[in-house]
């Protein structure tokens, strides 16, 4: 077991020294992406609140079957908002180096509690503790890498999204010369 957590706790400091910087770095490659792409997530929000605002007034004075519908097309414009709003935070770069970070760091104070509790001046019997802290330190890791991974995903479609873009704003005689 003490194999397993060393290790365990070599893998946290590498993410935290190498990769969890380098994916951080990758956001700012791609700031012009970024920005548009959270003004249109800006706008969208914008848009389906005043969506949603229109069809909460049209809920007044209606039937059953036409005040249903409006309630499954207000939860598809409620869906959309917070998916757009989820973008908005992740293309937050302050946001995300805070939760990676934060949570990498705490994963490795954990370790340490692990390893301080395992010392021969504490009892034994406090395994509790122990399987906490290092339960603790487990979670806090996977969450930074889901947010890392997450990173990851968005800067693929900013990616692709600034590609599709330039290809669509050249002159129709070069399209066809980067098609062959």
């Amino acid at each position: 077991m003490k194999d397993i957590v060393d290790l365990y706790s070599r893998m946290i400091i590498a993410v935290l020294g190498f990769v969890a910087p380098a994916i951080t770095l990758l956001i700012g490659i791609f700031t012009d992406g970024i920005d548009k792409h959270r003004k249109r997530n800006v706008e969208k929000v914008k848009h389906l609140d005043n969506l949603m605002l229109q069809s909460h007034k049209k809920i007044k004075g209606q039937n059953k079957d036409s005040r249903n519908t409006v309630l499954e097309t207000f939860k598809k414009h409620n869906l959309q908002k917070l998916k757009a709003q989820r973008d908005i935070n992740l293309l937050s770069p302050k946001r995300q180096v805070i939760r990676i970070f934060g949570s990498l760091i705490l994963s490795v104070i954990m370790i340490l509690v692990y390893y301080i509790l395992r010392l021969p001046n504490f009892k034994s019997d406090l395994w509790l503790f122990k399987s906490l802290s290092l339960g603790c330190s487990l979670f806090l890791f996977g969450y930074s890498v889901f947010c890392l991974w997450q990173i990851f995903c968005i800067i693929i479609d900013l990616k692709a999204i600034e590609s599709r873009e330039y290809f669509n704003s050249l002159p129709l005689e070069e399209k066809g010369r980067e098609d062959e």
